[in-house]
Order: C-alpha cells, then structure tokens, then sequence
C-alpha cells in the first residue's frame, strides 16, 4: 500500500493521524490510572483497521459529510473494538497481545475488566451528540457483537455447526467492520441510496467473516510472530472451521473428537495433542483449504464493491481485503 501516492490518500493518512489524536483524547482523565491504561491500550493496539475503513469509505462516497464527525466515530468504533480486547484477553486467558502484555497481565483481572468497561462508557457519551441513525448504527452493532460473544461462549466445549461458526464471527467481528464500513459511507454521502448501502454491509460483513477466519487460521497454524498466541482457541473449548469440517469429512472422527477433549480440558501432554491434531489436520490438506475458504469470502467482498468508480483510494481498498486473505493481521 505504500506506493500509493496522491493528494487522496494523504487525506487518509492525515486523518487517520486526526483519529488517534483523538483517542488518546478520549481516553485521557485527571485520574492518572486511567490515563495509564489507556495509553498502554492505545500503544497496545493494531492497524486501526476499522477506522482506516471509515474513511476510505468516506473519501470513496464524496467526503461530503462533516470530517470531525467521521474522524470521532472512527475513533468511538476503535474505542469499542478496544474495550472488547479488553475484555476478552480476560475471557481467553490471553497474556500478551502484539508482543506486550495484555491488560489484565500487567495490572489484574479486574483493572481489565473496569477498563473495559470505562471505554465503553466513554464511547457512548461521546457518541450521544452524533445523530440519531448514526448512534442506532454502533449501539445495534454493540449489542450484535456481545451476543456474538454470547452465543460463543454457550457453544464453549462442543462442536459447532458450520451456521453456528459463522454466526458467532458474523457477530463478534464482522458487526464492527460493517458498521465501519456503513458509518464512513453515510459521511460520505448523506444521500447514498439504500442499494448501494446495503452492498457495502454485505461487502463488510464478508470482509469480518473473512478477517475473523485468518484470525482463526493465526490461532491454530501460526507461529506467534504477529503476536497472536497459538492454540488460545481450543484450549478455551472454542472449535473453529478446520476442525468443524475435518469431524464432518473424516473416517476417523472418533479419535479426532478425543482429541480436541484432551485439548480443551488441558491434558499435561498438550503439546503432544497438538502436533497429533496438526498431523490430521496437514493430511487432509486443511491448513490450505480453510486459506481458500477465507479467500472466497475476501472475493465475495470485492465483487459486492465492483462498482466504485477505479481510483488510488479503490486500490489501496481493495488492496487491504488482500492483506486480510494473506493473514498479515
């Protein structure tokens, strides 16, 4: 993406910078604590890849919209997706993230959860000044991702159904990548017809299926070197799809399902179940099936999208869906 140059894509870098002013703002408080921690979540943070989104849509519909307002709803979506990590890295028992410690790691389980918690606040009295539709959009979307997480969590230690994975991610990642999507197009051009906003909800909620799928991939077939730490899935009980379709398609289901138990319920051998787990995975080919089935998702984003006029900011769009195939997240 780097070699895409131009007045336009300067515009998303600048505001992209404007967005993170904007957020060590927002989570800045005469308490020192809290600015403590929100600083150590903001520096612990990713690609602000929801917020990128936002305004390359916004910029893609016209930038005819209020530039503060899609610069602080970019920031009130990072905010929740920060709060969330916040949260789950307590869920998931997860000690680092981006190769720092997480959260709870370095201060306690219920500093995290308060964090969380205090973002979440803040986002919302902070979005209470935007319009009606806009804080509609992000509050149903809040409510989709926990009980995305919900319904995860009521499937922890069985095996879900193919409909039931794509439900879980549909919620817990996908709804937040949408509504970035949504939210940067509606700035964009406030009178964007609803055709054209519903191909762009499609497009982000297979782009978060996707995202969500390579994230998946990371946990079982990565090596730790993005800062993801491996295995975090089964050892909570949570099935993703390689092991869904590998129960659904092999003659040895019996031993598979026996060892994802052992997996789950933490044997003392865990690395040994692991590598016999990897070993059936590999003889079937799984580890380059489930990258194809992440890539037709990625596909299924582009095609819904094929009508934006040709332009940098389209490259570099669709250039970030090629990321997402190839797992550099």
């Amino acid at each position: 993406m780097a070699e895409l140059i131009g007045t336009e894509v300067d515009k998303i870098k600048e505001e992209l910078r404007a967005v993170e002013q904007r957020l060590q703002e927002l989570l800045s408080s005469s308490i020192p604590a809290i600015s403590d921690l929100g600083r150590y979540l903001v520096e612990s943070g990713g690609k602000r890849f929801r917020p990128a989104l936002a305004l390359l849509f916004y910029q893609l519909l016209g930038a005819q919209g209020n530039r503060e307002s899609v610069i602080e709803l970019s920031t009130i979506l990072e905010m929740i997706h920060l709060a969330t990590l916040a949260h789950d890295d307590v869920i998931d028992r997860a000690e680092t993230r981006r190769h720092r410690a997480s959260l709870w790691k370095r201060s306690s389980t219920r500093t995290a959860i308060l964090a969380g918690d205090f973002i979440f606040s803040r986002a919302f009295r902070v979005l209470n000044h935007h319009p009606y539709a806009l804080r509609e959009l992000v509050i149903s979307t809040v409510e989709e991702l926990l009980s995305g997480e919900l319904l995860q969590e009521s499937l922890r230690g069985q095996l879900p159904s193919l409909a039931q994975y794509r439900q879980v991610i549909r919620g817990k990642t996908a709804a937040l990548i949408r509504t970035a999507c949504a939210v940067g197009a509606l700035l964009g051009d406030p009178g964007l017809g609803e055709t054209r906003l519903e191909q762009i909800k499609q497009a982000g909620d297979h782009l978060g299926i996707a995202y969500q799928m390579s994230d998946d991939w990371l946990d079982i077939f990565g090596d730790g070197a993005l800062g993801k730490p491996t295995w975090s899935d089964v050892r909570g009980g949570w099935f993703t799809w390689p092991f869904i379709r590998m129960m659904a398609e092999s003659p040895d289901a019996g031993k598979i399902n026996d060892l994802l138990r052992q997996a789950a319920a933490g044997s003392i051998e865990e690395q040994e179940v692991q590598r016999a787990l990897l070993a059936e995975l590999e003889r079937a080919d799984w580890p380059e099936r489930f990258r194809q089935a992440t890539q037709r998702e990625v596909e299924q984003v582009e095609a819904k999208l094929a009508w934006l006029e040709e332009s940098p900011l389209k490259r570099l769009l669709f250039s970030s869906f090629e990321v997402v195939a190839q797992r550099s997240f």
